[in-house]
C-alpha cells in the first residue's frame, strides 16, 4: 500500500490530497472521500484515514482531499462556499481518474456535511457512481443554526454574556462581515448556500446504489427525515451503526468505527 500526498489544481488554487493505492489494485472502482465541515473534519480525521486504508487493502484506490480554504489546500476559508466545495469534489473525481489507470467508476463517501456534498454531486451528474452517506446533513438551515450556537457558546465563555444573538450574527454576515466559529471565519455566501439545502426537496439522478447510515450511540428509532430521504432513491439501503459521534470532541480516542466500517464493507460486497 502506498500513500502519496500531492497538490492538484482547481482553477486558480491548489487543493491538497492524499492518494491511497494498493500495491496490486484489484478493483476498477475508486473512492473520493468528502470530509465534514470545519472542526468536525478534525475530529473525524483518524476514522477517515483508517477506513481509506481498509478500502485500499481490499484493492480500492482512495483519494482524500481538503476543500479550498481548509486543511492544507490553498485559499481562505471565508472565501469558501457550497459552490466551491461542489467544484472541489468534482475536481477530485477527475483527478482520481487521471491518477489511477483502470478506474472506470468513482464512488463518493461522505460524513455529515461531506455526505450532503456527496449527495448533491451525485444528483447533479458529476460522474459519481455509488454513494455512501454517513449521517448526512439533510436540513441545511437547522445545521447552520447549530453551527452559530457554537459562536454563542464562545461568547458566553469569553464575555459571560451573549453580545450578538443568532439574528445579529446573520446580519453581520449579510453586511459583509465574517462570524467566527471554532476559529473558522464564516462569510455570508457559505452560510446562505448551506442554509438553503433541503435534500428531501432535491431531485436525484444517482443511477447506482446508495447507502445511508445513521450513526447513534445506541440502537433506536431511525430519523424520519432520513427515512424520507431514502425513499427518493430507488436503489438505496438504510442502516444504523452504533458508534460514538466521533466528529465531535468526545472523551474517547476514536481511531476506528468498527460497526460503521463493517456495515459499509458488507454493503460494498453485495
Amino acid at each position: 500500500m502506498t500513500e502519496t500526498p500531492f497538490f492538484f489544481p482547481n482553477g486558480n488554487y491548489q487543493l491538497f490530497g492524499v492518494l491511497h493505492e494498493a500495491e496490486a489494485p484489484s478493483k476498477n472502482e475508486g473512492f473520493v472521500f468528502c470530509a465534514p465541515f470545519a472542526e468536525e473534519k478534525l475530529w473525524a480525521h483518524r476514522v477517515f484515514v483508517n477506513f481509506a486504508r481498509d478500502l485500499t487493502a481490499k484493492g480500492y484506490p482512495v483519494l482524500r482531499f481538503d476543500y479550498m480554504g481548509n486543511g492544507d489546500s490553498e485559499g481562505n476559508f471565508e472565501e469558501s462556499s457550497l459552490e466551491t466545495m461542489l467544484s472541489d469534489t468534482q475536481c477530485a473525481i477527475n483527478t482520481l481518474r487521471e491518477k489511477v489507470s483502470g478506474v472506470e467508476s468513482i464512488n463518493l463517501l461522505g460524513l455529515r456535511l461531506g455526505a450532503t456534498i456527496a449527495s448533491l454531486v451525485g444528483e447533479n451528474g458529476y460522474g459519481a457512481s455509488r454513494l455512501i452517506l454517513w449521517e448526512p446533513v439533510i436540513d441545511g438551515s437547522a445545521y447552520m443554526k447549530e453551527i452559530l450556537r457554537i459562536n454563542l457558546a464562545t461568547q458566553t465563555a469569553v464575555y459571560k454574556k451573549i453580545l450578538f444573538n443568532t439574528d445579529a450574527l446573520i446580519k453581520k454576515m449579510k453586511d459583509g462581515e465574517t462570524v467566527n466559529v471554532d476559529g473558522y471565519e464564516m462569510a455570508w455566501p457559505l452560510y446562505e448556500q448551506i442554509a438553503g439545502i433541503d435534500l428531501i426537496k432535491n431531485g436525484n439522478s444517482c443511477k447506482d446504489r446508495v447507502l445511508f447510515v445513521q450513526i447513534s450511540r445506541k440502537e433506536g428509532n431511525v430519523s424520519e427525515s432520513l427515512k424520507k430521504l431514502k425513499e427518493k432513491y430507488a436503489k438505496s439501503e438504510l442502516a444504523v451503526a452504533v458508534e460514538e459521534p466521533f466528529w465531535k470532541e468526545i472523551k474517547l480516542y476514536y481511531a476506528r468505527a468498527e460497526n460503521l466500517f463493517r456495515i459499509t464493507q458488507k454493503w460494498l460486497e453485495r
